[in-house]
C-alpha cells in the first residue's frame, strides 16, 4: 500500500471515529446506519467497509453484521469505550490516525 493510501485510510478512520463519537454524545444508546457514515465521511462503500472492519478488529467500533444489509459490512455501527477514549485523547488520536 502506498503512502497516499495510508493517509487516506487514516483520515477516513479518524472521520468515522469522530462521527460516531459525536453521535454517541448526542444519542448514547443509538447505533448508526452505515449509509449515514458513508455520506458523512464522503467515502466509497469499499473503503467504508474495509476501514470499519479494521476499526472493529482494533476494538474501537462495534458492528452489527447481517445479510440483509449487504453490500455494507454491517447494518449499524457504534463506538466502543476504547474508541471514545481514543477520540477524547487528542495526542493518542493524532498518533494513531494523524491528520493529513
Amino acid at each position: 500500500m502506498n503512502e497516499r493510501s495510508n493517509k487516506e485510510n487514516f483520515a477516513l478512520r479518524r472521520c468515522l471515529l469522530v462521527t460516531l463519537y459525536d453521535l454517541f454524545r448526542e444519542y448514547p444508546l443509538a447505533e448508526v446506519e452505515l449509509t449515514h457514515l458513508e455520506a458523512a465521511c464522503r467515502t466509497t462503500l469499499s473503503a467504508l467497509n474495509w476501514n470499519l472492519v479494521y476499526l472493529e478488529k482494533k476494538g474501537f467500533v462495534s458492528l452489527s453484521p447481517a445479510v440483509e444489509c449487504l453490500p455494507h459490512a454491517a447494518c449499524t455501527a457504534s463506538i466502543t469505550g476504547s474508541g471514545i477514549d481514543l477520540v477524547e485523547n487528542e495526542e493518542a488520536l493524532n498518533r494513531q490516525f494523524p491528520l493529513p
